[in-house]
Formats: structure tokens, sequence, C-alpha cells
């Protein structure tokens, strides 16, 4: 019997790390489910030329700065997120005017993940709901985000539409969880992130140490926030460690070795050394919890942090905010047990419910 074939649609063109590393996470665990599985090559306008006028009219001025400044943050990553790209296969290049022309390419349709259902983050684009696909195509999600909240009245008859033609849904967060069955009146199963489908001993198999040794503090930061860095200015005059920055624009000055061109395989080197990591990311406490470094996260004041709360509560460690950790408790050990377990539990949990979904279509 000939291997069944996979199309993903997500988010993977971006030079997010982590778009990059849940596309290929995903991929790489449908290989090994003995699947054909090749990421769309689709890319959503509305994000991918955030410089268009029209964008600012559906964003407004703080959004369209925030994404401009976003983007060209990114540009000098570009040439090593191509690299790491390779070890992906994809499909020919696909827009939004002849993504119908796959419809009928593969045998099971697959969304996800990220947050791909977010109608403010996509503008709404149906791509992502599979809308394209030929009747009779399996068409399912795995570990796709809808956002966090209800979509406002205009889109649920929408939402409700789409997301009902689909033949099985795995969903990233519970709150998203309570969304999709608000709107279909079936309540989907949670998974993980398809970055936690692989172990440390996995990633570690991808990264690229970082040059030099020494102990340094990672900041990962996504939005500006200006008490970030005043927290590590005061974690670096404590430890009197040298500030390692994958940047966003800092507010306020900070004195480090700013890392604006590291491809996925260095930024994950970077994570697994460090000996304390700082971030607002979702993707970046993922990465220090996989490595168990000494973290703080801010997850309060971002419009996409309540992922980041649901996660620490999981594994034990809401304590792990800026706000919440006491100062003479910075330096201590975290102990990781109770987080590792509950890690490892959820990603065979996700693994078992990715090959039930994908296998039925052989049975």
């Amino acid at each position: 019997m000939r291997e069944k074939t996979v199309g993903v649609i997500t988010f993977h063109n971006y030079d997010n790390y982590g778009a990059i590393l849940q596309s290929f996470a995903l991929q790489k665990k449908l290989k090994e489910l003995g699947m054909e599985p090749e990421i769309i090559d689709y890319r959503c306008e509305y994000i991918s030329n955030p410089f268009r006028f029209v964008n600012l009219k559906e964003k407004g001025l703080f959004n369209y700065i925030y994404g401009v400044i976003g983007h060209i943050c990114y540009i000098p990553r570009r040439k090593k997120c191509n690299q790491f790209r390779r070890n992906m296969k994809y499909s020919q290049s696909v827009s939004r005017k002849n993504l119908s022309s796959i419809g009928e390419q593969y045998d099971i349709y697959m969304a996800g993940s990220d947050q791909i259902w977010d109608y403010k983050l996509t503008n709404f684009d149906q791509s992502y709901f599979l809308d394209f696909v030929a009747e009779g195509r399996k068409k399912c999600s795995f570990a796709a985000s809808i956002g966090e909240h209800l979509p406002p009245q205009d889109y649920r008859e929408s939402y409700s539409r789409l997301l009902g033609a689909f033949d099985e849904i795995l969903i990233r967060e519970n709150y998203g969880a309570d969304i999709v069955e608000e709107l279909i009146g079936k309540r989907p199963e949670c998974v993980c992130d398809p970055t936690l489908l692989l172990t440390s001993q996995e990633w570690k198999e991808m990264l690229v140490e970082p040059k030099g040794k020494g102990k340094y503090i990672l900041v990962y930061q996504l939005g500006i926030n200006k008490e970030i860095v005043n927290f590590v200015k005061r974690l670096k005059k404590k430890t009197g460690y040298p500030v390692v920055y994958v940047p966003f624009p800092l507010i306020g000055l900070l004195k480090c070795k700013c890392k604006i061109a590291v491809g996925p395989s260095e930024w994950i080197g970077l994570f697994k050394n460090a000996e304390f990591v700082v971030s607002d990311s979702f993707h970046g406490i993922v990465f220090a919890l996989l490595f168990n470094r000494k973290f703080f996260a801010k997850s309060d004041g971002h419009h996409m942090n309540r992922r980041v709360d649901e996660l620490l509560k999981l594994v034990n460690l809401s304590n792990r905010k800026i706000s919440t950790v006491p100062e003479e408790e910075w330096l201590e050990e975290i102990d990781f047990h109770y987080a590792n377990d509950q890690l490892d539990k959820l990603r065979k949990h996700s693994l078992e419910l990715l090959k039930k979904v994908v296998r039925n279509e052989n049975e």
C-alpha cells in the first residue's frame, strides 16, 4: 500500500523561529508515522506584505507600525531561515487565486499549527480553514489556535460553517476548545504545539552551538516592552552575566550582544546553552522548558500571551513570571521534574491523537 499524502497549511514562510520550527516538527512526526507530508507553500497576503497601506486602515496605526518594524527586524535572519527550510518538503507555490488547483492533490489536508484561525491575524483568510479542498478529501487540524476570545458576531456564522466541515479538529489551547465548542457544538481534543512533539534530544540534533564559552542571559522578545528591559538590567547586575539578545526593538538602553541574523538552528543552540532565559514569546518559553533553563516569562500586557499562561499552568510553573519571582529567588535552580513529566505525557497523548487522525485514513 502506498504512503498517504498529507498537505499541511500553516504559517511556514515567515522568518519567525516558532513558525518555522513548528512546521518542521509536525512534518517530521508525520513522516515517522508513515505519511508523505508536504507543507502547502501558501502565503497570506495580509501577513506577507505588512507595508501595504490598506493594512493601515485594517490594523490601525499602532499594529501597522508594529508589523512593519517586526518585518524589518526579520530581514537579517532570512538567509539562515531559508537554509533551515531545506529540511522540509514543500508543494508548488500557490496563491489564494489558484489554491483550488491543489484541492485534490493530497489524501489528507491538515490545518495547523499556529494561530491560523485568528481572524485578526490573517484578516480572516479562509484558506486556513481548508475551504479550497475538494469534496471527499479528509480535512483535519493539528494544534490549530483560534485566538483568545470568541470571534465577533459578524464572523460566527462563517466560523461555524467552516469548522463544521472538518472531519477531525485537534486544537492547541483549552480556551480554544471552549471557543470551537461554542461555535460548532462539539468540543475538540487539545494537543501540544508541534515543537513539543520533539524531545530535547531530538532538538539537539538540529541545533548549532553558539560561538564562545561562558554563561549568559538570553533575551528573546517579541513585543515592545520596557518592563523586560528593566528586569534584564537588574538580572545582569545581580549575576554579572552578559546579555545575548534576539531582538525586537528595545525600549530603554541595554548593553548586550545583539543576534540579528541567527537562523533557527542557532536560535535553538542559544536556548540550550543559556544560563537564564527571559522571554515574552510562547515558543521562547517552550524551548526554555524543553532544555530545563532557568527562565522568566512576561505574559501580561501582550495580546497573545494567554497561551503562555496556560502552558505555565500545565507544568505548575506559573510562578516564573517576571512579576512574581522574588528577587532573592532569581538565582535558584528550578525543579523541572514535574514539568518534564507533564510535557512527556502531553507529547505521548498528542502523538497518539495525531496517529489516530492520519492512520484512520489507511483503514
